[in-house]
């Protein structure tokens, strides 16, 4: 059975595929056009229009990463990004992404950023960036967190569409790639099938629906939505571990995408902000200390 694309979400076989592997192309100018579709209008219109220009240069720096093929690359199942050790090829991503968002009329705050890492040491940059994907946000900078994020993710879901998925290890509560934490969930199609789409590498795994994705819990489970949404997004909330994660239904919108969506629907965070649950997931454009 071959595996299809993220893109080819409305086309599963009839069969329950594991995990749904990254096209990286097709992710960042589906992600790209779907900011720019949401932003007129939005009560965050400005910074979600300066994350499509973001997203525009994730596009321009995966020409920095060999065509697939002329490189096959087949991890071992026990990939992690918090110890993996990178090179110097995604901080090639980041010049680009630099380059280019040096050009886009950001606030100054953004701007310095932007200085301060355009003349950053390697070896600082490499630190920076290990410090942020572990989850030690206290001692990242985050003006610079969202650039950094975004030549990870080039760099990662590139990666991510090179492995050979029928070796390897299923963890229905991380990333199968790189353990990293998911952003939200989809549910698809007739058979509410539900995958959740990785914060850093873009890969979609599945886990049953009615199941907590941080803990694994089956009962206790409650939901929260804000009235009046007509694309009925859901945050599912665990009363075991007290955290939460949005699910969006394809069938009520099909071009939802989880990452940008999560970004464009801070009012569902804001309706749990007052409740005793934290986020399980992670969007790496909008870390907090």
């Amino acid at each position: 059975m071959s595996v299809p694309s993220v893109a080819g979400f409305q086309s599963l076989p009839g069969e329950t595929v594991p995990v749904i592997p990254p096209v990286p192309a097709e992710i960042f100018e589906k992600r790209a056009a779907r900011l720019r579709s949401l932003a007129p209008g939005h009560a965050i219109g400005e910074y979600l229009e300066a994350m499509a220009r973001l997203t525009e240069a994730q596009i321009a720096a995966l020409q920095v990463f060999p065509p697939q093929s002329e490189k096959h690359f087949e991890p071992a199942p026990s990939l992690n990004a918090c110890s993996h050790n990178y090179g110097e090829i995604w901080q090639k991503a980041l010049g680009v992404i630099i380059s280019r968002m040096q050009r886009v009329p950001l606030p100054e705050e953004s701007q310095a950023a932007l200085s301060r890492l355009n003349a950053a040491a390697p070896a600082a940059l490499e630190f920076t960036a290990q410090t942020m994907i572990c989850g030690n946000y206290d001692s990242v900078d985050l003006a610079t967190s969202p650039f950094l994020a975004a030549a990870l993710q080039v760099y990662w879901t590139d990666l991510a569409s090179r492995i050979k998925f029928d070796a390897m290890e299923q963890t229905p509560y991380v990333c199968p790639v790189c353990g990293s934490a998911p952003v939200a969930g989809v549910i698809l199609g007739d058979r509410k099938l539900r995958y959740l789409c990785c914060s850093l590498c873009a890969t979609h795994w599945y886990i049953p629906r009615l199941t907590c994705t941080k803990c694994g819990s089956t009962a206790n489970l409650v939901y929260f939505a804000v009235e009046g949404d007509e694309n009925k997004i859901k945050a599912e909330a665990c009363n075991r571990c007290h955290t939460y994660l949005k699910l969006f239904y394809l069938e009520n919108n099909p071009e939802a995408e989880a990452f940008t969506d999560d970004l464009a629907t801070l009012a569902l965070d804001l309706l749990i902000s007052d409740k005793s649950y934290n986020r399980s997931g992670i969007n790496l454009f909008l870390l907090r200390k």
